[in-house]
């Protein structure tokens, strides 16, 4: 498992040598941002840890004040720290995950910065990738092609398998496409793929005891829901000796077998560059926004040997991570 930094405490957070501050001197004047997270401080650090590490590289010597707040009550919480933070002058918000599309409705003065795992012009606030047209712009971790790689390593770790269930947040935008990429890919296999949509995380656990009673595997599509609950799914599917598959490397650290996907903590890192042409004038309606390059497979050996999965080598061979 990979160890984080505990959080700061300080709603301020300080990148250099001031409080605070990004850069070497104190200044008053300096430019602030607003960060606007959907979970509590200790859930979202390793994603602001990320971004901070975006920031540090990109503003060498540069000030930039980003202040903090989180919202873990819903929408109405968002609005409220999105309010807040506009009345305190920030320059933009920067909105992590599930929080973006309520900081995206309720900025009124500031551009949105959004790192988000669903689908932005599903969502309603984006005319396109490439133009997103409006007040927000940023980074979505949403690739619905990258569902047929994961049944093929799932596959590869499993060829006897003949019957999934995929297990899907009803609320996410962008999941009809990932289902429909899903029913392609074992199209030509004779894989039997059963789908089993959640509208509210207390459906989760429920919901897949039913799916785990017949399934040889577990493919759940990745979202700030599923990551929360995947201590939970992993415990359940680990009892039945049933095998979790997704997409982003903090489920396989919560015990799933496997993930693969893009780098989220790479995806937050990049925000940065977002942040350096707002600040000099650029307009969140004509910057892109951008999907993730570099993907990842992460493979939980210690799940593996619980369930009585063996890796073929060539698997192995191209994981980034290999959790014992």
């Amino acid at each position: 498992m990979l160890k984080r930094r505990q959080a700061l405490a300080a709603p301020i957070v300080g990148l250099g040598l001031g409080p605070g501050l990004i850069g070497r001197s104190a200044v008053a004047a300096s430019r602030t941002i607003g960060w606007v997270g959907p979970d509590t401080r200790e859930t979202s650090a390793p994603f602001f840890e990320a971004f901070q590490a975006g920031l540090r590289d990109r503003f060498k010597g540069e000030e930039v004040r980003v202040l903090e707040r989180y919202a873990p009550g819903g929408a109405d919480k968002v609005t409220a720290a999105v309010a807040e933070l506009e009345g305190q002058g920030v320059a933009l918000i920067v909105s992590q995950g599930a929080a973006t599309p309520a900081v995206v409705r309720a900025a009124q003065k500031v551009p949105v910065v959004f790192a988000y795992s669903g689908d932005p012009v599903v969502a309603g606030f984006a005319q396109s990738l490439a133009r997103p047209g409006g007040n927000a712009t940023g980074i979505t971790f949403m690739q619905a092609e990258l569902m047929a790689k994961r049944i093929d390593y799932l596959r590869m770790a499993l060829p006897a398998s003949r019957r999934m269930a995929v297990l899907s947040n009803a609320n996410h935008p962008g999941e009809e496409r990932e289902i429909e990429a899903c029913q392609r890919a074992v199209g030509p296999t004779g894989v039997e793929l059963t789908i089993w949509r959640v509208k509210q995380p207390d459906e989760i656990a429920p919901t897949a005891d039913r799916a785990l009673q017949e399934a040889q595997a577990l493919l759940v599509l990745p979202s700030a829901t599923m990551i929360r609950a995947a201590p939970g799914m992993a415990a359940q599917c680990l009892a039945r000796k049933v095998p979790l598959v997704s997409g982003w490397a903090m489920i396989a650290r919560a015990g799933g077998l496997m993930t693969y996907g893009p780098s989220l903590e790479a995806g937050f890192r990049r925000l940065a560059n977002y942040i350096a042409r707002l600040l000099d004038g650029a307009s969140p309606a004509n910057l892109p926004i951008e999907q993730p390059t570099s993907f990842e497979l992460v493979l939980n050996r210690r799940t593996a040997t619980a369930i009585d999965v063996r890796f073929p080598e060539i698997l192995v061979a191209q994981a980034e991570q290999i959790i014992e």
